[in-house]
């Protein structure tokens, strides 16, 4: 038999990958010559205000309103009824907004937006007779141009000041926050999420327990009673709050009163920011502080009472007429640590200048400035002090607590060593003071008031043994 011999079939080849298209991307070495492809642009419109009308810094970052967000240099964003809206100072110092979101139109969305900046009100005018009855407002006003009274939606108002009563603003931010993120969601800017303010029956849907969980303590029964109470009004809530605009000012501080944890304060609060009640005059400690030194001196040192907050609200509307609670809020504004560096040294003042002697002779003077909120004490001979503090020098634009701060950018909190002796810097969490201290050569001590929130009202300075 012939064998037939066993032919091996081969081994098929692996099938190659397909090949794929060819790129229509050029490479890298000739990208160059391609057009690339253009980002999308954020449309800015004119708003049509000056700075001198409506400055963004001095008028959201201010507590009158904790929904605005900084997200840009001089862009702050916030949410007005369904419309989320950045708005941002041109180059010429003009506002300009940008609408990111609205479920409505762009005009209604602009109407709504001019009506909540209260545009219909001419700041240059009442500022000009504010200037007129007041030199001293007249040379602020030069300086803080723009601080203008927000129109607010009236129960959006009022929730973030139930949220504010004995609080800080960090604390008052985060409470607010967590009541926005109960309405619709609206959209992210620069990584932060936007919400439009929750209706009663949204706010309703909360119970006191959550709210304390998030962190609102004794006030989330106020806030929980008031959306009761505002449910049970006739006609609904909203429409009772927006009434209140129709009312003379007395009586809408007493239908407001009658809401849970709604004070005489709150309630002058709510009046000015969301009422059109322009001559309510919010009276608290440091409202009271600046009436007694510029308005009612005579009543300095004495306590202040709830009598005494009606005083001070007349004055200011004797003072200033029907805008009282305008002027009110720039002369409020002056007096904050974040806007002390717009103003001249002047309104700055050199309370005290101690000397001690220490143990080797040497001389420790001691500065005290104060202000409406805040004491500061340093050391003339610690290492912030190689240069003499701005009243000494002709550097009159400068505050002290500028200069101060700058000195003190990379020591905060720390003992410092400078040559052989050393120096502590304090300063306290909320940034209102500051102590500079030559552990060396002196001690400070500091006694507050009893009362919870009141200011620093003494500083003493003595020699370390």
């Amino acid at each position: 038999m012939t064998s037939i011999p066993i032919m091996k079939r081969p081994r098929p080849r692996p099938t190659p990958p397909p090949t794929p298209p060819l790129s229509t991307t050029k490479p890298r070495s000739q990208t160059h010559h391609t057009k690339k492809s253009k980002p999308t642009t954020i449309k800015w419109v004119p708003l049509n205000l000056t700075q001198s009308e409506l400055s963004l810094p001095l008028t959201f970052p201010t507590g009158q309103t904790f929904r605005w967000k900084q997200t840009g240099p001089l862009q702050y964003t916030g949410v007005v009824h369904s419309h989320l809206v950045s708005l941002n100072h041109l180059q010429n110092g003009d506002v300009s907004y940008c609408l990111h979101h609205t479920t409505t139109s762009e005009t209604s969305a602009r109407s709504a937006l001019l009506d909540f900046l209260n545009a219909g009100i001419s700041l240059s005018e009442i500022w000009e007779v504010f200037s007129a009855s007041d030199p001293r407002f007249a040379e602020l006003a030069c300086h803080l141009g723009g601080a203008r009274v927000l129109r607010q939606d009236p129960l959006e108002c009022l929730i973030q000041f139930l949220c504010s009563s004995n609080n800080n603003i960090k604390r008052i931010t985060k409470m607010v926050d967590f009541v926005s993120s109960l309405g619709n969601y609206l959209g992210t800017v620069e990584g932060l999420q936007f919400y439009q303010f929750p209706s009663l029956e949204q706010l309703a849907m909360v119970s006191e327990a959550q709210l304390r969980e998030a962190g609102f303590g004794y006030r989330a029964k106020y806030v929980v009673g008031t959306v009761n109470a505002l449910q049970s009004k006739p006609g609904g809530g909203a429409e009772w709050l927006a009434s209140l605009r129709n009312l003379d000012l007395q009586e809408v501080i007493d239908a407001l009163s009658t809401l849970p944890g709604v004070g005489p304060k709150v309630a002058a609060c709510i009046a000015l920011f969301s009422l059109d009640q322009h001559h309510a005059i919010p009276v608290d400690t440091h409202v009271w502080q600046i009436a007694t030194r510029y308005l009612l001196p005579e009543l300095a040192g004495v306590r202040l009472t709830p009598k005494l907050c009606s005083r001070v609200a007349e004055a200011f509307v004797s003072k200033y007429g029907k805008y009282a609670g305008w002027a009110q809020t720039l002369l409020f504004i002056a007096e904050l640590p974040s806007q002390k560096a717009l103003l001249p040294s002047h309104f700055w003042s050199t309370k005290e200048k101690k000397s001690t002697k220490t143990k080797n002779g040497e001389m420790c003077i001691v500065y005290i400035l104060h202000d409406a909120f805040s004491v500061i004490c340093f050391c003339e001979n610690s290492p912030l002090c190689s240069q003499p503090p701005p009243e000494t020098t002709s550097h009159h634009q400068e505050r002290p607590t500028a200069w101060l701060s700058a000195q003190i950018c990379n020591h905060r909190g720390h003992a410092v060593k400078h040559g052989p002796r050393w120096f502590w810097f304090v300063l306290s969490s909320d940034f209102r003071w500051l102590f500079v201290v030559q552990i060396s050569t002196a001690a400070a001590t500091t006694r507050r008031a009893s009362r919870r929130g009141s200011l620093l009202r003494s500083v003493t300075t003595e020699a370390t043994p």
